[in-house]
């Protein structure tokens, strides 16, 4: 178990300063709808304290660790992957050894709480631990309603499988007992209290203040430092001869005084700069990147003989973790395109956003196990004034507009389409992408909806004026 120290003096409960725990049984660095509510309980009051709770792994995005009302609490999970074969034998191990790690940390670990904010998914055991502590600790118990969580464990098993019965009895008897209720999307809401009876105030994820379009002269700092990831991609660009006046990247070149003198440097986009497509993905059964991958090799077909003025060369950044990424690669490493070259790039959390805001076009390929939820990856891109193309699902209209902040495709063969009437001509020709992104110049970003929507909602359940 890891934390960030905090000092910590007891004091009654009367007199002392509120204390939120923000808890998801996940990798605490990869949940960052969490870490934004961490950070605007924080900002709430400078008196209140919150508490991260959930797995060590990724970093948190910078502005976490510079809050310094904020603890993170993590922990290491036992068995944290199962093999297929002796999942049925192994989890209900594994769930004990969660149970007794949870109520240890929110009973012992954690100090004194007034409330609990809990991502599900996942439901089990946190659902019913959750509770428990809360009314053991006199605190208030609220859900953030990412999915559902018994949709999830039905993609590995089936809906009539007993462990998923189970789990959806749980999500639906303990998300009843819960003091407050947030979510994603208002198909989410209506759900929620036409199926369970459980009433919930939507949430819509929105990107953070630091989700912007990147400035040229970042960028080239940026590709600079993550070249090395991009080496199998240089052939996408003609290079300068080797000059002490000329630095290039694979979108941008900086030139400097004549024979290296002092001066005024100059960064400009590269003239045979690529358009850079990027997708961030799961890995898993509800993101099929194969869609993307035929896309590609359609695209590249059909444009294997353009010139580069007619069709650009594509840049396909990919990011993300999950358990299909190692079949895609040995996939990606099989192709043999002409135009297209694809990364799969590992970023710290404060180049992520900068990479975004670097882009030219999105792709998202989430769908939801439940039809319920939106992805969060989206909002992200549209901070960055970045249009995206995005796989169709029920309550995907919450999110992207067709032909005003994004397209939306259902085959393989309409993405190509796409992907090629957008970059057709680029980059003299941006005229497609421009009148998308004109409608993306008034996103509202995370803060202002926090404090219109979710504060209300804190403020009562922590007795705050």
């Amino acid at each position: 178990m890891r934390r960030r120290p905090s000092k910590k003096a007891h004091v009654p409960r009367r007199n002392r300063a509120r204390h939120a725990v923000v808890m998801v049984l996940g990798d605490v660095g990869r949940s960052p709808r969490m870490q934004y509510h961490a950070l605007s309980l924080a900002r709430m009051s400078p008196s209140q304290r919150v508490t991260l709770l959930g797995y060590a792994g990724e970093n948190c995005v910078p502005d976490v660790a510079r809050q310094s009302n904020i603890e993170l609490l993590t922990f290491t999970p036992h068995l944290q992957r199962l093999p297929r074969k002796l999942f049925l034998l192994l989890a209900p191990v594994k769930v004990l050894l969660q149970l007794l790690q949870l109520l240890w940390l929110l009973l012992v670990s954690a100090g004194s709480i007034d409330l609990v904010l809990l991502q599900n998914p996942p439901t089990i055991p946190t659902f019913v631990v959750v509770w428990l502590c809360c009314r053991l600790k006199g605190a208030k118990f609220v859900i953030d309603w990412h999915n559902l969580g018994y949709s999830l464990l039905a993609l590995s098993l089936s809906n009539g499988h007993p462990l998923v019965k189970i789990a959806k009895w749980i999500e639906r008897v303990f998300g009843r007992k819960a003091d407050a209720n947030l979510c994603v999307t208002r198909v989410m809401q209506t759900w929620l209290r036409d199926t369970w009876q459980i009433e919930a105030t939507v949430l819509h994820d929105k990107p953070p203040l630091f989700f912007k379009p990147t400035p040229l002269d970042t960028q080239h700092e940026l590709f600079s430092r993550v070249g090395d990831q991009l080496e199998h991609c240089n052939d996408l660009v003609t290079w300068g001869e080797n000059s002490v006046n000329l630095e290039e990247t694979l979108l941008t070149r900086k030139t400097r005084g004549l024979n290296g003198k002092k001066g005024k440097s100059i960064i400009q986009p590269r003239e045979n700069r690529p358009a850079m497509i990027i997708s961030s993905t799961s890995w898993t059964a509800d993101e099929d990147f194969g869609i993307l991958l035929t896309a590609l090799e359609l695209l590249d077909k059909r444009t294997s003989s353009l010139s580069v003025s007619e069709f650009p060369n594509l840049l396909v950044v990919v990011t993300g973790k999950g358990p299909q990424k190692e079949m895609y690669l040995e996939k990606i490493r099989q192709l043999a395109f002409k135009r297209i070259r694809i990364a799969t790039m590992w970023l710290e959390a404060s180049d992520y956003p900068l990479v975004l805001g670097s882009a030219d076009l999105g792709v998202c390929l989430h769908t939801s196990s439940s039809g319920l939820d939106l992805p969060m990856k989206v909002l992200d891109m549209f901070g960055c004034g970045l249009p995206v193309c995005a796989i169709g699902f029920k309550c995907l209209d919450e999110l992207v507009k067709h032909d005003k902040n994004g397209l939306v495709f259902d085959s393989s063969k309409q993405l190509s389409t796409q992907l090629y009437d957008l970059l057709r001509g680029y980059p003299t020709d941006t005229s497609q992408l421009n009148r998308l992104r004109a409608s993306l110049k008034t996103v509202e970003h995370w803060p202002e909806n926090w404090n219109r929507v979710a504060a209300p909602v804190f403020k009562k359940q922590l007795r705050l004026r």
